[in-house]
């Protein structure tokens, strides 16, 4: 099992949890996620944006606003599918935008 901490967590394209953990299975699926609300131990901060999707593999498009991104990463599945975490990399905060640096690693 690994726990990851962020600034903002993504779990639909309608908005997102401020101050989360995400925690992982072995396997890499999502177990679980909820407030961080005190300092863990075994818990990795890596702010910035985790997005939690149905699907294993995923890039941003050349020129892709972040919203048009949501959309397409949160697409509708079943409710026993398997879900990810991802990490964006180099992501602007503040305008909640992708930067020309921004990328995408599967935690």
């Amino acid at each position: 099992m690994r726990r990851f901490a962020c600034h903002y967590l993504y779990v639909s394209a309608d908005g997102c949890y401020s101050k989360y953990v995400v925690e992982l299975e072995d396997s890499g699926r999502v177990r679980a996620y909820f407030p961080l609300k005190k300092e863990l131990s075994a818990t990795q901060w890596i702010g910035g944006v985790i997005i939690i999707s149905p699907m294993y593999g995923l890039e941003i498009c050349s020129g892709e606003k972040f919203a048009d991104f949501l959309h397409r990463a949160m697409l509708e599945t079943g409710c026993e599918q398997p879900v990810y975490a991802w990490h964006i990399a180099d992501f602007d905060l503040p305008g909640k935008e992708f930067t020309t640096g921004s990328r995408l690693v599967r935690l």
